[in-house]
């Protein structure tokens, strides 16, 4: 979204997370966290989302991502850690949502393999553990408690404010929309409409964008089908883009 708002051409490469391409060696290489995304400009890998979005509004023109007023690039970047703190509750509903079923199901030595390839020690313990015990009903309300806490948030500061970091859109507002998404896909309950008024309103606002329209609303075109078989393939198998 945040290379759309700012008008960049750029080629999008898939990584299929259900074959544990990100796991892959090629691309510990380029993201030795083993997560997604990561950027590529003139040779030189750039992670962790955060990064890269202030990374792209610094390098290339189009229309400014961060405020002027050195408050609201405070609030700005503010708001960015926020989504990346609250991130760590949703990632946990995540896993319970979507991969438990997959992960389950594969091979005990699958399971070994795939947790031995997580290359970060607390991702890799926090998968060992879901893995093999799953998250308690305490753990997962402790999550719910987190998402919720930072839906109050949101809804707060935009009382004071039409964006979040002030008047303007800026990349506060692109990393707490993925947040808000998320939670709508994995706990609508925290989000029924009217339950937040302010965060309706700025979803609508932003919805509207042409940028995310091309990426929330309908099918990507930056995500192509292919057969999930939810196996451990994407460690093994030859990268599939080789001059990455």
């Amino acid at each position: 979204m945040c290379l759309r708002e700012k008008g960049v051409d750029y080629e999008s490469r898939y990584i299929e997370l259900w074959d544990y391409e990100n796991l892959n060696p090629v691309y510990l290489k380029l993201n030795p966290n083993g997560v997604v995304p990561t950027l590529v400009h003139d040779g030189e890998p750039i992670i962790n989302a955060l990064v890269i979005n202030e990374y792209i509004d610094e390098t290339f023109p189009g229309p400014a991502l961060k405020p002027d007023d050195t408050k609201a690039r405070a609030r700005m970047r503010f708001w960015t850690w926020t989504a990346d703190d609250i991130h760590l509750a949703v990632m946990n509903v995540s896993y319970m949502a979507f991969l438990s079923a997959p992960v389950q199901n594969l091979p005990a030595e699958d399971i070994d393999t795939l947790i031995a390839h997580i290359p970060v020690p607390d991702r890799r313990e926090r998968w060992r553990h879901f893995a093999n015990e799953g998250f308690s009903p305490e753990e997962l309300e402790a999550t719910e408690l987190k998402m919720a806490w930072g839906v109050d948030r949101i809804e707060e500061a935009l009382t004071e404010t039409p964006m979040l970091a002030g008047d303007d859109f800026s990349l506060a507002d692109i990393s707490i929309m993925a947040i808000v998404h998320r939670i709508r896909e994995i706990r609508p309950g925290l989000l029924e409409p009217g339950s937040h008024p302010n965060i309706d309103d700025w979803w609508q606002r932003i919805i509207a964008r042409p940028a995310a329209q091309a990426i929330y609303i309908g099918d990507s075109d930056e995500a192509p089908a292919r057969p999930r078989t939810k196996s451990i393939s994407g460690l093994t198998s030859p990268w599939p883009y080789s001059d990455a």
